[in-house]
């Protein structure tokens, strides 16, 4: 689900206007921290997941389970918790990592200890950092929110159509490994592409 908004509306405006719909998990960052919309969202049976602010009010009601996650950048500990959300009275699930400096990041969300342990939980909000990845690429090299159109299909149209190349140079960049990124493999792909061909017939 995406909403295309003026620059000037700020994120939290964005998030009371979005409709809520079912199946998805909604992913926001500390710029919807919204506990309004956070307990409509509970109330519908929603789920989503999203970043905890440190100075965020919460009770910890109780303890789910507390996990070591160890890799080649050490060992961090995580608590999985359920929670109160300030003076809400609604039960949230917390889930607290702390990285290898120390510093704790707390996460909310409705997502079930049964079918999502945290480091799913986490791993979907790093998606979040991708799908940015791709808006900041797509900004930076594409030349995106310059449309030629003036109307709502033409600029659909376009848009399309960058994202059908955007897929192509990763595909490319997928198959021929090479330094310097996106914008390498854009100026290879214009190499090869104004080069001639051979003529037949």
């Amino acid at each position: 689900m995406s909403s295309t908004t003026s620059s000037a509306l700020s994120n939290s405006k964005i998030n009371r206007r979005m409709a809520i719909h079912h199946g998805p998990i909604r992913v926001f960052d500390r710029g919807y921290l919204d506990y309004d919309r956070f307990c409509a969202l509970k109330e519908r049976e929603e789920d989503f997941v999203c970043l905890l602010q440190s100075d965020s009010r919460v009770d910890v009601l109780e303890r789910i389970q507390d996990i070591d996650i160890t890799d080649e950048a050490g060992t961090r500990h995580v608590r999985d918790e359920l929670i109160e959300l300030a003076e809400t009275d609604k039960t949230f699930r917390q889930i607290m990592f702390e990285d290898v400096d120390g510093e704790e990041i707390a996460y909310l969300t409705t997502l079930s200890p049964e079918d999502y342990n945290p480091v799913d939980v986490m791993n979907i909000y790093t998606l979040r950092t991708l799908v940015e990845i791709l808006f900041r690429e797509l900004k930076q090299y594409t030349n995106i929110e310059n449309f030629h159109s003036q109307s709502a299909n033409g600029v659909l149209f376009e848009l399309f159509c960058t994202l059908i190349g955007y897929v192509l140079v990763e595909w490319f960049r997928h198959c021929h490994p090479l330094r310097g990124g996106v914008p390498e493999a854009i100026r290879l792909i214009r190499t090869r592409w104004n080069q001639s061909r051979r003529a037949y017939g």
